[in-house]
């Protein structure tokens, strides 16, 4: 099952048989055949070559409606015009991406909805790019402003070595990194994925990860296509809104694969502790991918084992390792394997040095979860700081190679650096290590925390941190920031924190404490913030947060942190919040809920409010409030005067 080229793909599976859902609600939902998929993007194709798009043109598709995306994707695929997929989140570091992404292709399209585009031009006006923003404003078109003509479009014959589309990843910052992906890229990395997980086209899968992202569009589109798999995409907003609902259309429709990232499984326990779904069936599900952020084993086991109730098997979860580069995956686990992980010492992760097994009680101990062996096609090893490859147990940089992996970035993203040839080893920029033939992956080179000369991995101390009482995964972040008149690297524990300042005062403590005692480190800064900084598909961006506080934007509140940690108190919580934000928040909903008595104590998840009220809420306080909440806050804070605590709070 290895096609030349992403058209030669559709077509050779353009089948009545199999389909598409789009999930855009409970009850609402298209459906659409793989051969009508194809005629309607020759259709959207037709009406691009009238507008004068030819192959090679560039095409940024910024818009969170599936359906729409996937039409246009697949019309510039079949065209020859290369699409870049950007994620079309509400945010200013989004819109800043998608700027200095349009500035970067120079002459590209922009396929964007009209509300995102008045949104981009107040920040362009903002921030004094309106030049910018003029140039994108032309080169722009909305949603139903093609004029669609009964003609299919002519389909451009693309070779195999031919750029496909660029794919800028998810946790791109300063000067957005496009990688440059083939048909080839592509392809070679389909079929091993296919055949690494064992896919037959009496697979069902479901995703709610973005279509932006490259596990929601190469793992969970291009690959279902290739295997004739039938599958669900559910819009990424509406998991954010209604996490349960994930899980109770899996049951629905018998799904055999689903996917998600740490954050997503964490979001859907919160929830599924608060009002669990029964009913659900999950026995038909044989594989449940992991992957996308470091992988939490602990997570994983609480995953499968409030899910057991409901058939999921013990060994569904699937943790795998992939990047942007590789064009999505780069090693897999047996399917059906359980879960391996391995302990080890906390003071033998060295790069270069070998590790030390340690017992799970032993003091100095973390846990890695096992990532199995590299895809079929694709080459791993692991090397020390002269680029030589490292026995088993040592740990180092991992590098890889094969036909998937990227030749490079777009121009502007490297400039010192030309292709990388075939044969070359590309540095991935994390480190790990082999351990009994399966790769382990100790974290991101570039967020190691090096204090005292010693290297510290912040997924570990994530981990020590979210023992704590009231502290949740997820909800913390460690981080190497510059501190002190001589500029040196101290540890900031950033946690997400909503209440008065006095209630975080006895966790703070027990924070430092806890730190110490398991890994040495002393805590110098316990920062709170209203949210963690993420990617649309969940990475934690511990960039954002560490840019933040070296801009001072904490210096203020962490001075009366540091106030009330010396004097070691514990004032009792604020008994509300300053009438004015209750009553602009009053002000807000009210009209949205005519006939609803909502008061600042109405706890907004038992008044019978809908899915689309929620939302409408939310844009309405996001207008009011800009970046200062998210949709999921409505959950945890389903108060009025909950919320205006959140509003309160300084974020990334």
């Amino acid at each position: 099952m290895r096609f030349d080229t992403l058209p030669a793909l559709l077509s050779a599976n353009a089948r009545e048989d199999r389909h598409l859902t789009l999930i855009e609600g409970e009850k609402e939902q298209r459906v659409l055949s793989f051969q009508r998929l194809r005629q309607r993007a020759l259709g959207v194709l037709a009406a691009l070559q009238r507008q004068g798009l030819r192959p090679g043109d560039t095409m940024i598709l910024c818009l969170a409606d599936n359906e729409r995306f996937l039409e246009m994707f697949w019309a510039c695929v079949l065209g020859g015009i290369v699409p870049v997929p950007l994620a079309p989140g509400s945010t200013d570091a989004h819109r800043q991406k998608l700027l200095r992404v349009f500035a970067q292709l120079g002459g590209a399209r922009v396929y964007i909805d009209l509300p995102a585009l008045e949104r981009l031009e107040a920040y362009a006006a903002a921030n004094g790019l309106d030049g910018t923003f003029a140039q994108l404003r032309a080169a722009a078109f909305a949603p139903g402003s093609l004029a669609l003509g009964e003609a299919p479009g002519e389909p451009f014959a693309s070779g195999a070595d031919a750029l496909a589309f660029i794919q800028f990843s998810s946790g791109s910052t300063g000067e957005p990194k496009g990688v440059l992906l083939t048909h080839r890229n592509l392809t070679a990395n389909i079929a091993s994925i296919a055949e690494a997980a064992a896919f037959t086209d009496r697979d069902v899968a479901l995703s709610w990860m973005p279509l932006s992202h490259d596990m929601g569009l190469i793992g969970f589109h291009l690959t279902m296509l290739a295997c004739g798999i039938s599958h669900a995409i559910m819009r990424t907003e509406l998991f954010a809104r209604r996490p349960l609902l994930w899980l109770e259309k899996a049951g629905e429709r018998r799904a055999t694969v689903l996917c998600s990232p740490n954050f997503g499984y964490q979001h859907y326990l919160r929830q599924f502790a608060l009002k669990q779904t029964g009913g659900i069936d999950l026995s038909a599900v044989r594989l449940v991918f992991n992957g996308a952020e470091p992988i939490s084993a602990d997570l994983c086991r609480r995953f499968v084992t409030a899910l057991a109730p409901h058939g999921l098997k013990a060994n569904a979860l699937f943790p795998v390792y992939g990047l942007a580069e590789a064009s999505l995956a780069v090693s897999f686990p047996a399917p059906g394997a359980p879960l391996a992980t391995v302990w080890l010492s906390r003071a033998s992760l060295q790069t270069g040095a070998p590790v030390r097994v340690a017992g799970p009680n032993a003091p100095d101990a973390v846990e890695f979860v096992q990532l199995g062996r590299a895809l079929p096609g694709t080459e791993v090893r692991i090397v020390d700081a002269t680029g030589t490859a490292l026995p088993e147990r040592h740990l180092g940089p991992i590098e890889i190679r094969g036909e998937n992996v990227s030749a490079g970035y777009h121009r502007g993203a490297d400039a010192t650096a030309g292709p990388r040839q075939p044969a070359e080893w590309m540095d991935t920029g994390d480190l790990g290590l082999f351990f009994d033939g399966q790769l382990v992956v100790a974290g991101r080179a570039k967020d190691l925390i090096i204090v005292n000369g010693q290297n510290y991995y912040p997924s570990d101390i994530e981990q020590v941190a979210e023992q704590v009482e009231g502290l949740e995964t997820n909800r913390v972040a460690a981080a190497g920031v510059r501190s002190g008149p001589d500029a040196s690297e101290a540890l900031a524990i950033f946690v997400v924190h909503r209440a008065s300042l006095e209630s975080l005062v006895p966790t703070a403590l027990a924070l430092r404490s806890a730190i110490s005692q398991r890994t040495g480190l002393d805590v110098a800064h316990v920062v709170p913030v209203g949210s963690m900084p993420r990617t649309t598909s969940g990475k934690l961006q511990r960039h954002a947060l560490v840019k933040a506080f070296e801009e001072g934007m904490f210096a203020a509140i962490l001075a009366q942190l540091e106030a009330l940690l010396q004097a070691a108190t514990s004032a009792p919580e604020a008994g509300g919040q300053p009438s004015s934000i209750v009553d602009r928040l009053l002000a807000i909903c009210r009209p949205l809920a005519p006939g609803q008595q909502i008061a600042p104590e109405t706890n907004l998840l038992e008044i019978n409010l809908n899915s689309l009220t929620l939302a409408r809420m939310h844009e309405a306080i996001e207008r009011e409030f800009p970046q200062r909440m998210e949709i999921t806050d409505f959950f945890e804070h389903p108060t009025l005067e909950q919320l205006a605590v959140v509003l309160q709070q300084p974020r990334a």
